[in-house]
């Protein structure tokens, strides 16, 4: 077998188009032309003896022997710049790559780093932030998910209980409660925020107070969670927000929980551990992440 490695060039340029399935995007990622991307293909392709890009239509597609090596190469530069970045740290601080869902990074994560530091202050924290199905092509040691379609086949691990309760503005609360009508029964005359990403929400809190989903009030549809969290502090109407992701807001008084509006159940987050070889070891951080969880419910089926 031959020892000789291809040109590192036609491999950076090989592996952006492969994710970009486009020669131009690649292109624009590395700073230089769609003819300097081809060529360096070209010569890759020359090198190893294997055409790895079907060029036949408008939009290049890897062959199946390009996408077996993309599969092996992928993530080759990133432990390069992994590898060097440890290098220049001295060896002494460890990087934990992490990967989570952006509304649960921003609203729950990202205001507990400084405890994160503080608890481990030798270890660094690469966040990844994806809605949906975890990409372990790229270097990953932990994700947190709660959609089980989304585990990519890692063991789950029970994090947290996700509670969610309707909430508003206090302004809108004191002025739908001038209206003499009390909630759960002012929801059928009152805006009611829907998160397009959720569609569970609204039905599942319906369901376990005893309402009809349809009996509810006008809707203002929005696509994520924090959307609907924003809307609500503007006083667009009532938002179904899991708890964990308003803290804040309910601490500061920029939302409330709508009287007579109790919490339901509404998801299971779960720690998955990557089966990556190089995993970062970092049980401290598991520790300091289950302290900050609340404790899995038992018997609770969500």
């Amino acid at each position: 077998m031959s020892t000789a490695l291809p040109p590192l060039n036609a491999l950076r340029a090989f592996v952006a188009a492969a994710q970009h399935s486009n020669f131009r995007l690649a292109a624009e990622e590395l700073c230089v032309t769609p003819g300097a991307i081809s060529r360096q293909i070209k010569l890759l392709e020359e090198r190893i003896g294997h055409r790895l890009f079907d060029r036949s239509q408008r939009q290049v597609r890897l062959t199946p022997t390009g996408a077996r090596y993309f599969a092996r190469v992928a993530n080759l530069f990133e432990q390069l710049a992994t590898a060097t970045d440890a290098l220049n740290e001295g060896g002494d601080r460890r990087v934990l790559h992490l990967d989570c869902i952006p509304t649960f990074a921003m609203h729950w994560l990202l205001p507990r780093l400084p405890d994160l530091k503080r608890c481990c202050p030798d270890l660094d924290l690469s966040l990844f932030t994806a809605p949906d199905r975890i990409d372990q092509s790229r270097r990953l040691d932990y994700a947190i998910r709660r959609d089980p379609d989304h585990f990519g086949g890692l063991t789950p691990h029970p994090l947290m209980t996700e509670r969610s309760a309707p909430v508003c503005s206090p302004r809108l609360l004191a002025d739908r409660s001038g209206d003499g009508r009390p909630f759960p029964a002012a929801l059928a005359d009152t805006t009611i925020i829907s998160i397009r990403a959720r569609p569970d929400l609204w039905p599942r809190w319906c369901g376990a107070n005893g309402m009809a989903a349809d009996a509810l009030g006008s809707r203002l549809e929005v696509d994520h969670t924090y959307f609907a969290i924003q809307a609500a502090k503007d006083g667009l109407g009532v938002a179904l927000i899991p708890l964990l992701f308003i803290e804040r807001s309910l601490a500061m008084g920029r939302l409330v929980v709508v009287p007579g509006c109790p919490p339901v159940v509404s998801g299971r987050y779960h720690l998955l551990e990557s089966r990556q070889p190089d995993r970062t070891d970092a049980p401290e951080f598991l520790d300091w992440l289950r302290a900050q969880a609340e404790p899995p419910v038992a018997g609770v089926v969500v």
